[in-house]
């Protein structure tokens, strides 16, 4: 903001034209951010570039866990459908009468996709076009981390695979996530959740034992492979600190769910002991599973002597079971396992579950309700973590999400962006070396609740920079290298204060050009030289700016300002 002041205030030719009202009205007014102290921390990620070339679950979970922490996502999505779970609806969010007129021809946004997609902008990219793939080596080019889900082998066959990346960058950390990982029999076959928790040993174990296999209410393994990723991709953050060198990452969902078996993996490798389903008992603590009650279900876990005294004692009150020798030790409660249920429940029963959670509270047995999903985010505890939060969305106006899990010093990450709209930020980013973002959005949050301010300091840009493009040509006809020098400086500095950093950028070279010298081969020039190195890049700077002038114009046609209330 200072530079483009500071370049009104050095050209009085056309700094006359210039709202310098614009430039200072929200400072007075607005509130600067406090400093953290104790509270929170700045995101560890910040200034971290994510290229995501994810869909569906467990790729798109580490992404978002990166987000969270302050990377800068960018999520490339096929060109028509987008990631596979914007379709897997309902629900879906309703269209807000405000969404943008670019997104008209969409479906609503899909409760699935919005649940693991937070933090993140999306594009679109035709992979198989040239020049779709020269987009991604110039993402790759600059990009901390790339993750990727595709069948092993499929990227390397678009020169897309990690040898072909690393020539590009490198530094890059590449994460595959794969079915069954990089090498084995299996390698080329595809991952999907439930068959993988089938193929890894989950699904054996998970139902009642005179009921078919069972799969885990939600997507387990793909949450769990996310998670292992996430991890990963932080050791070779970490990793690329110390040696200054690329990682390829090697995480796949079914070592992830073999991992995943814990203790159940261990009793088989140690002992050869086989597993058997339990239903939501424990196969070696007795009571430990869920118990009916009259209008609902309790979980019950009794894990030792004095606990399973407790409750026979105080809770139920049946001091019978205590001193019962078939239910006296654990060893004998697991042998007479069907005797000792039957008599708990037949103890539940008698009341509601009300009344059994007032009546277990502080005796120090475990114990808590079965919840449906409304009951869980009513959940006092829930309430006062506050696990949502409310997000404003370009397309469905506020929601609701869950929040990060996670609190540093007291407080959690924001939520920065809200979940994409299929390629919204494809002019964005493919305008990346065009418009630098940050200062942008910084221009943005000067807003009120319309664009007046920062609509106003653009449009005053584009009336400048055809007033300057019109001194420079006369400038460059007349040979006249010291006015060239002071409008290409001029100008570097209005357009660094929008963010237009292509143009910032060539025009410092003017700068430098008319001052007889090229800072980029680090040598003097002629006035002949600087002349035909000046026409050639003010040829290019008008260029860059019409790419510029037209992103712009482009993102404030698609977010209107919202309609005033008569």
């Amino acid at each position: 903001m200072s530079l483009l002041l500071q370049a009104s205030r050095s050209r009085g030719i056309v700094a006359n034209k210039l709202p310098t009202a614009y430039l200072i009205r929200k400072y007075q007014t607005k509130p600067t951010t406090p400093a953290l102290g104790n509270e929170g921390i700045p995101p560890p990620l910040k200034g971290v570039r994510i290229l995501d070339l994810t869909r569906v679950l467990a790729g798109p979970t580490a992404t978002m866990l990166l987000g969270d922490l302050g990377a800068d996502v960018v999520k490339v999505e096929e060109v028509i459908r987008g990631d596979d779970t914007r379709t897997w609806h309902p629900p879906a969010a309703p269209l807000a009468p405000t969404a943008p007129a670019a997104s008209a021809h969409q479906p609503p946004e899909s409760a699935y996709f919005l649940s693991s997609n937070r933090n993140k902008r999306s594009i679109t990219v035709n992979f198989k076009d040239p020049d779709g793939l020269e987009i991604l080596h110039r993402l790759i080019k600059r990009s901390d981390v790339l993750v990727e889900n595709f069948i092993a082998g499929k990227l390397a066959e678009m020169g897309l695979g990690w040898e072909d990346c690393r020539k590009i960058n490198p530094g890059l950390i590449y994460a595959s996530i794969t079915g069954y990982g990089q090498t084995g029999p299996y390698r080329q076959a595809a991952g999907y959740d439930v068959i993988i928790e089938g193929e890894a040993g989950l699904m054996h174990i998970t139902g009642e034992p005179d009921r078919p296999p069972c799969k885990v209410g939600v997507a387990a393994t793909d949450i769990a492979t996310g998670l292992y990723a996430h991890g990963a991709i932080m050791a070779a953050l970490i990793s690329r600190q110390q040696t200054g060198k690329g990682v390829w990452i090697d995480c796949n969902l079914f070592e992830t769910q073999l991992a995943g078996l814990a203790n159940i993996a261990s009793n088989y490798l140690i002992s050869g002991q086989e597993a058997t389903r339990h239903g939501t008992a424990h196969p070696s603590v007795v009571p430990y599973q869920v118990f009916p009650c009259r209008d609902g279900f309790l979980m019950i876990g009794a894990g030792n002597n004095k606990q399973f005294k407790i409750l026979a004692e105080r809770a139920l009150d049946r001091p019978q079971l205590a001193s019962d020798p078939r239910f006296a030790t654990n060893d004998a409660r697991v042998a007479n396992r069907t005797e000792l249920v039957e008599a708990i429940e037949a103890a539940l029963m008698q009341h509601d579950r009300q009344y059994w959670l007032e009546r277990f509270t502080g005796l120090g047995v475990p114990f808590g309700p079965i919840n449906n999903i409304k009951q869980t985010f009513e959940h006092p505890q829930a309430i006062a973590r506050q696990v949502t939060v409310e997000v404003d969305h370009p397309r469905a106006g506020k929601i609701k999400l869950v929040g990060p899990a996670v609190s540093y010093n007291g407080q959690k990450m924001p939520v920065r962006r809200p979940p994409p709209w299929h390629s919204e930020h494809t002019m964005e980013v493919g305008v990346i070396d065009i418009i630098d973002m940050d200062t942008f959005q910084q221009i943005l949050d000067l807003d009120d609740d319309d664009h007046e301010f920062s609509r106003g300091m653009a449009w005053a840009y584009f009336s400048q920079v055809e007033q300057t493009f019109t001194e420079m040509d006369a400038a460059l006809k007349a040979k006249d290298l010291t006015e060239l020098h002071s409008l290409g400086h001029f100008l570097k500095g209005s357009s660094a204060a929008l963010g237009v950093s292509k143009v910032q950028a060539s025009c410092e070279n003017i700068q430098h050009y008319g001052n007889l010298r090229d800072e980029e081969a680090f040598k003097d020039l002629t006035p002949a030289e600087a002349l035909s190195l000046i026409s050639a890049r003010l040829t290019q700077v008008k260029v860059e700016y019409s790419v510029a002038e037209k992103w712009l114009k482009k993102w404030y046609a698609d977010h209107p300002d919202p309609v005033q209330e008569p």
